[in-house]
């Protein structure tokens, strides 16, 4: 009998399954083989939702051991001996604290069985997040043979200015469409008179988290274009609350523009598949991604797409072809194309179709978990 390579995915914290790295482990935790790999889990920190979302048991240290500086030591030594007592052959770290734990523990890990554990670190956007602290911590690791998968060309670039990181240690491996989370999404739809809405309405979807670096203040000033010229539009915005300030700034310019009844703040959604059928575009106004899992859903559930052109996004949309590509923070560069839009059926149709192709041909769900088997079972010469 085929051992299975042990994998133990850890991450410092999780604090809700909608954004786009959550969703991603999730994803994996979900959908690795259990006959090629037996999967093992770790939040080091602090975990915010239901243990009952992830398909094994997370094993939470910071309720354990307590989450505090001063029990960061004894959380560490556990670490080292549970690599120890299960064998691990794979750590998967997913924040930047995670990488540094990882790679210590490995090393520790390795004097006291002697047996070899190969890390592996995501790059899931352009570095925004990474201040000056982030920075150090990667020049802690530099002496560490590790293994970086990227979720785009982009990110990889921005690592490779940023942080220095070799191009030959990185893997490209892209987001995936999920089928499964398709189809659930469809079998419970929101009715345009759940959320307020007419028939008659042309409604612009917009999928985001509530925090600065997604743009909706751009989004706004377009949508007060849009509206001068199509009184019937509504901009549909659903995101999970992350920044409590920003909303209220948002709210904000939406009554000082008067734009109350055409753009809407309907928080999250468990599923986004659930309320994309009844929008008649997407879109996504963010200052930098790397490749966006609400413009891959976008595309997924055939919607045409107008989004800024940052990071990874030209490796969904080509522009002209499935969406219109637009300058970030250029609110009138995006209502022209959003109107372009709104008065062309025929072009809608077509970046509709050609989206809902692209998703299927280049983020088809069991592709890329192939190829996330073949990159760890190749980390251990299988």
């Amino acid at each position: 009998m085929t051992q299975l390579l042990r994998i133990l995915f850890m991450t410092d914290y999780y604090y809700f399954p909608h954004g786009g790295t959550e969703q991603h482990l999730l994803w994996l935790l979900r959908n690795l083989d259990p006959k090629r790999f037996e999967k093992y889990f770790i939040v080091f920190s602090q975990l915010e939702c239901p243990p009952e979302v992830f398909p094994i048991q997370p094993l939470v240290f910071g309720q354990i051991y307590g989450n505090r500086k001063s029990s960061l030591l004894k959380r560490f030594r556990v670490l080292v001996r549970y690599i120890c007592d299960n064998h691990i052959d794979i750590i998967h770290a997913f924040t930047p604290n995670d990488e540094v734990l990882s790679c210590y523990a490995a090393w520790f890990a390795r004097r006291k069985s002697g047996k070899s554990i190969r890390i592996v670190c995501h790059r899931r956007n352009l570095g925004y997040a990474r201040g000056k602290k982030h920075f150090i911590l990667s020049r802690l690791t530099k002496r560490f043979d590790i293994a970086y998968l990227a979720n785009s060309r982009a990110a990889v670039e921005a690592a490779l200015e940023k942080e220095g990181i070799p191009r030959e240690r990185f893997t490209v491996i892209h987001n995936p469409f999920s089928q499964s989370r398709w189809e659930e999404g469809r079998a419970s739809p929101v009715s345009r008179s759940e959320l307020g809405l007419d028939t008659n309405d042309f409604v612009i979807g917009s999928v985001a988290t509530i925090r600065r670096i997604k743009g909706y203040e751009t989004l706004v000033q377009a949508a007060r274009f849009v509206v001068d010229k199509h009184t019937n539009a509504r901009f549909l915005c659903i995101g999970e609350l992350e920044d409590a300030q920003y909303l209220v700034e948002l709210q904000s310019q939406t009554a000082e523009l008067g734009l109350e009844r055409h753009v809407l703040w309907q928080g999250s959604f468990d599923n986004p598949f659930r309320v994309l059928p009844i929008c008649d575009l997407a879109v996504l106004s963010s200052y930098s991604e790397s490749l966006s899992n609400s413009v891959l859903e976008y595309a997924a559930a055939g919607l045409p797409i107008v989004a800024s052109d940052v990071g990874g996004m030209n490796e969904i949309i080509t522009d002209g072809e499935n969406g219109f590509l637009v300058p970030p923070k250029h609110p009138e560069s995006l209502a022209e194309k959003i109107t372009t839009l709104i008065e062309n059926p025929e072009l809608r149709r077509t970046f509709a179709e050609h989206a809902a192709e692209t998703a299927r041909r280049n983020f088809d769900e069991s592709a890329i978990l192939s190829r996330y088997s073949e990159f760890y079972e190749s980390l251990c010469g299988k």
